[in-house]
């Protein structure tokens, strides 16, 4: 189960899952009710994805992550690239590798590339992202939060006669 949460209520959640003859039964029911209870009322987008836990990440996750470390790097004068090869020797380490031409022992990323990472693995990315740029006095804003503001933003738009936004609230149920 993974919500996002902003101060008083949740923008996503997910949570496993099985569909059994035509019916969902989420993995913690209870969890699930009680997620659901802090979502407003309104209209949601249910996605029920078929993948196990162990796939590759979501492009939606992929495309959230790097949205999300841009104007942090751009802030503080980094390159993109080198900020996420730095988070991802935080979050997940490295390794010894010998190098079978020379012998020669070297550390190297654990996961050196986000491509191959699992959608657990993604989160956990996202998640840890979001409190180490908090411990360097850098607040993020989170991707399903970027999203839920957009959607404000949308609906405002919308209230003033302008155009009608796709979608409300997400709930994400994988």
């Amino acid at each position: 189960m993974t919500p996002f949460v902003t101060i008083d209520r949740i923008v996503a959640y997910s949570t496993l899952g099985v569909v059994q003859a035509g019916k969902l039964q989420v993995q913690d029911r209870t969890s699930f009710d009680r997620a659901l209870a802090r979502f407003p009322d309104g209209i949601v987008v249910v996605d029920i994805n078929t993948s196990s836990p162990t796939a590759l990440k979501s492009r939606r996750q992929e495309k959230g992550f790097h949205a999300m470390i841009a104007p942090w790097a751009k802030g503080e004068g980094y390159r993109v690239d080198d900020l996420k090869r730095d988070l991802l020797l935080e979050i997940f380490g490295e390794r010894e590798h010998v190098n079978h031409i020379t012998g020669v022992v070297s550390m190297v990323l654990r996961e050196p590339h986000t491509s191959t990472l699992t959608r657990q693995q993604y989160s956990e990315l996202i998640e840890r992202t979001l409190e180490i740029a908090a411990d360097c006095s850098y607040i993020l804003e989170a991707p399903d939060e970027y999203r839920e503001r957009r959607q404000r933003e949308a609906k405002s738009s919308t209230e003033r006669g302008l155009q009608l936004p796709r979608g409300g609230n997400h709930v994400d149920v994988t």
